[in-house]
């Protein structure tokens, strides 16, 4: 009888953490990925490091970059806070409106975002506290996390009654409480690929439509635009 050899799993990460192993293995990252400006995408997905311990040795991707004598550019370590939120926002409406989900850090290369991860993680220290930061930021603050929303989708935030742009925080909300499903057709992006939905008002806001969870529902794009008259009334 032939006997298979079980396979054992192996962790690769260093043997050597001294700086000059740390410097050779930058390098070997950079030649896998191809280019010598790297990002902690990069360092997360194909290192045997951690980027902890780059920051600790050499100040951080940069330090570490430009020890191992590869291109470091500007990290953009001047960017404000404003300025990392306005980009946020603008990157969570495109995964909205395109996957019907919040954005994950990822996204930011998939969807060509001004800045990287860096300057979020230098700021915040979590993805996840960055979107808190930016729902708060909104101006529609209250005691739900994105962690906790997702797992009680039926939380709905208490929204001014006033009009304005539908907040991410309530649009996510209103997408998590109708599970992503156009309430007209039934279809969500989940059972048909490609399918893009949205927050629409029930009552459009020219006729007095407020920003009421009651007055807000998931709907898709090709229902929302054969929505006729009648269905306003």
């Amino acid at each position: 009888m032939t006997q298979h050899k079980r396979k054992t799993r192996v962790l690769d990460r260093l043997s050597d953490y001294s700086n000059e192993s740390l410097l050779v293995e930058i390098r070997r990252i950079a030649e896998v990925v191809g280019s010598s400006d790297l990002t902690l995408d990069d360092i997360e997905k194909h290192g045997r490091c951690s980027y902890t311990i780059l920051k600790q040795r050499f100040g951080g991707l940069r330090g570490a970059l430009k020890a191992a004598g590869l291109e470091a550019k500007d990290f953009n370590r001047n960017v404000t806070e404003e300025q990392l939120l306005h980009e946020l926002a603008r990157i969570w409406d495109l995964v909205l409106t395109h996957e019907g989900r919040r954005p994950y850090k990822n996204d930011l290369a998939k969807y060509h975002a001004r800045f990287s991860y860096g300057p979020y993680y230098r700021q915040w220290g979590s993805w996840i506290r960055a979107c808190e930061v930016l729902l708060d930021w909104e101006g529609v603050a209250d005691d739900v996390s994105v962690e906790t929303a997702e797992k009680k989708n039926e939380q709905i935030p208490d929204i001014p009654k006033r009009k304005r742009t539908i907040p991410l925080r309530t649009r996510y909300a209103i997408l998590l409480r109708d599970r992503f499903t156009c309430q007209l057709c039934g279809k969500s992006p989940s059972t048909t690929p490609g399918f893009v939905v949205d927050v629409d008002h029930i009552t459009a806001e020219s006729k007095g439509g407020t920003l009421d969870p009651s007055n807000l529902r998931c709907l898709c794009r090709e229902c929302n635009v054969g929505k006729g008259p009648l269905d306003e009334l």
